[in-house]
């Protein structure tokens, strides 16, 4: 059950909203009662409803407006059910015995700052008291806060709904079904949301296709922080749709690597894209790795196989190929003796660098820290440089394997050094035309953009995936966007 969470300061408002909510596909909607300016309005709020109706009046203390007396409250909440309020809310903390009539009561418990640790014992003292359903939401700072309360959805099931609060919790608020939660919120939009994390109803409908996860659901996901920038759920989950696959595939924050293995085995996830800052950490972690993976020291792409997690890289034969086909159009031949500069030394760069140098580049490595730089060039036995002569080494081929151009318009190339005969790669693919690409293309440069990048790294992906390629109607239909 979709429930969307409205708030508005006037009941027409509230009405349009609640209309939207309802074409969207939601099963009920939320009134935060507590953001209405006149509270007297929420009788013909109620009585005018187009799709079934919660009601709730958050405090202050749990992250709502409503600063009223327990009177009130309580006063309010006893018209919102003689009304015809399908649901009401009542925070666990301020509650007392009231008439709800045929209203279902919804005890809830928010901690909009942090994950306490005693979460089991709340849950307990909360089933104590007579309700149709148990709310807790709680704020989600790390993998291990988030696998607390994953823990207790498991153990809670359809009694309750648990929410963790925040970017941590996405996963939750869209496999609340598979996981036994009878609910999950939703906002009506991107912006309108009612608590930090809630995704929007388009979201949660069209993307994820909540409605259709099951127990058989193979899930897949991104691991990284930060991931939010992530385009693999948007893509892998159209390939799973054109396919009819029941597969989807999320966007999975990790904070620290040595929770890795526990949040794949909590979620039960089939196969993971492993993003920055974990594709060199993470390879030890796994059960077994490619050859060139042990070679390379990164992994961006685990599988699951029989109970075992298998590793591989995407990102090197992803790049090279891009990077190749750039060099065969601009001097009708390969990379073999090019003098290439690699920005960054983590490990998109690593793996960037170890594959261009298999081709026959002559690497150099650049990095903001140098000792980063050193390290990396002794592994690969390529060459360095300080990161303030980067511009002064005249290379054929430059590469940002770095995040620089994520945000901003800041290049992590001198704009006067680039020459029209140079190739140019950046890994960057958010956004697709970075300050480092456009400056090198002003001058004629040959550039190649991190969406197609992106996009022939997922495609080898896909194959250790599902066994077979991206269709290639929708990588073409992604590359136009």
């Amino acid at each position: 059950m979709i429930c969307v969470s409205l708030r508005a300061e006037n009941a027409q408002d509230f009405l349009s909203q609640m209309e939207m909510a309802r074409k969207s596909g939601a099963d009920l909607v939320e009134i935060r009662a507590d953001y209405l300016r006149n509270r007297d309005e929420l009788l013909t709020l109620i009585e005018a409803k187009p799709l079934p109706v919660l009601v709730t009046l958050r405090s202050v203390e749990e992250g709502g407006q409503f600063e009223g007396t327990e009177e009130e409250l309580f006063s309010l909440l006893e018209l919102a059910a003689s009304a015809g309020a399908d649901w009401v809310d009542v925070e666990w903390r301020r509650y007392r015995p009231f008439s709800h009539g045929q209203s279902r009561v919804i005890l809830s418990w928010h901690d909009p700052e942090k994950t306490p640790e005693d979460l089991s014992k709340t849950y307990e003292q909360m089933q104590q008291i007579p309700s149709d359903l148990i709310k807790i939401a709680v704020r989600v700072h790390g993998a291990e806060d988030f696998l607390r309360v994953l823990a207790l959805q498991k153990e809670a099931q359809e009694t309750s709904t648990v929410i963790a609060m925040g970017e941590y919790g996405e996963a939750l608020r869209i496999l609340y079904s598979r996981l036994g939660s009878k609910m999950t919120f939703a906002s009506l939009e991107k912006g309108a949301e009612t608590a930090v994390g809630q995704l929007s109803i388009s979201e949660l409908i069209k993307e994820y296709r909540v409605g259709t996860i099951d127990s058989e659901t193979q899930l897949y996901g991104v691991v990284g922080n930060p991931v939010s920038h992530s385009r693999s759920p948007e893509l892998f989950n159209q390939v799973f749709s054109h396919l009819h696959l029941n597969a989807r595939y999320l966007r999975i924050p990790l904070d620290k690597p040595e929770f890795f293995r526990e949040v794949v085995s909590a979620l039960d996830l089939q196969g993971v894209s492993i993003t920055i800052p974990h594709k060199e950490s993470l390879v030890e972690t796994l059960d077994e790795v490619d050859p060139e993976v042990s070679q390379m020291g990164v992994v961006n792409t685990a599988v699951a196989k029989e109970g075992r997690f298998c590793g591989y890289n995407t990102d090197s034969p992803g790049a090279v190929e891009s990077i190749r086909e750039a060099a065969v159009r601009r001097w009708s031949h390969g990379l073999y003796g090019m003098k290439v500069l690699v920005l960054g030394a983590g490990g998109v760069a690593r793996a960037i660098a170890w594959g261009l140098m298999k081709e026959g580049g002559r690497v150099t490595i650049a990095n903001r820290t140098l000792e980063r730089a050193k390290e990396l060039s002794s592994d690969l036995r390529c060459d360095y440089i300080p990161w303030e002569q980067r511009g002064d080494v005249f290379p054929q081929v430059v590469v940002n394997g770095t995040r620089v151009g994520m945000e901003g318009e800041e290049s992590p190339f001198p704009k006067d050094r680039w020459k029209e005969d140079m190739i140019v790669f950046d890994a960057v693919y958010t956004p697709r035309w970075t300050t480092f690409l456009k400056e090198a293309k002003e001058v004629g440069a040959e550039t190649v953009d991190g969406v197609s990048f992106f996009l022939r790294q997922a495609n080898l992906q896909c194959r250790h995936f599902l066994g077979r390629s991206i269709p290639m109607e929708l990588r073409r239909r992604f590359e136009s966007v």
